[in-house]
């Protein structure tokens, strides 16, 4: 069997988009097999297998729970038609053929307000809420390094500009998962 690796960039508030490029990889001869982190460390690792080209619906959920509980949850998901594939990051991946589609509904685990909403929340307490946390504390640490001083002697120089650098990035990605989440809350409050 024919297998392919696909490297791709989606934040924990791109569940949607990932959901819509599985879905054309699928479409293009290509099956998701297998999602892992990659050694780039920002990028994610999909495994695909090679398959017949059909339109197929990928979903996303994020549903962090205990053992005890996996197995109802993935018979709840299989009595309604979606197979599941792999679990990454607190994400578990599910696929649906759109032939076994009745309803426009069904193209979705989720296919009201309520439920997507429960999604966004639960990413929000449980992924963003501790990275805030977390960075709230790193913060002061790193304001009382930069009143050092002898910040500016070599290495400590050297580590300062790469804390900066990383400390940056990291605010401007939680920025945007914030600002992504935030946007889907208040569109699916509107409804």
């Amino acid at each position: 069997m024919e297998k392919k690796s696909v490297y791709r960039i989606f934040t924990i508030a791109d569940y949607e988009r990932e959901a819509i490029f599985l879905g054309r990889m699928h479409a293009e001869g290509w099956k998701l097999s297998k999602v892992s982190y990659s050694y780039l460390l920002v990028a994610v690792k999909y495994s695909f297998e090679k398959c017949q080209p059909e339109q197929v619906s990928y979903q996303l959920d994020f549903y962090p729970m205990k053992k005890s509980e996996r197995a109802s949850y993935l018979q709840l998901f299989k009595d309604c038609g979606w197979e599941h594939i792999t679990d990454f990051n607190g994400f578990s991946y599910f696929r649906k053929f759109l032939a076994g589609i009745e309803s426009d509904a069904e193209f979705e685990i989720y296919n009201d307000a309520t439920g997507k909403l429960d999604i966004v929340h639960r990413i929000l307490r449980l992924r963003l809420l501790p990275v805030l946390f977390f960075l709230s504390m790193l913060i002061p640490l790193f304001l009382k390094l930069l009143s050092e001083r002898d910040v500016f002697s070599g290495l400590v120089f050297l580590l300062t500009i790469i804390d900066c650098v990383l400390l940056f990035a990291l605010v401007v990605q939680i920025s945007y998962i914030f600002w992504r989440l935030f946007q889907k809350w208040k569109e699916l409050s509107d409804k």
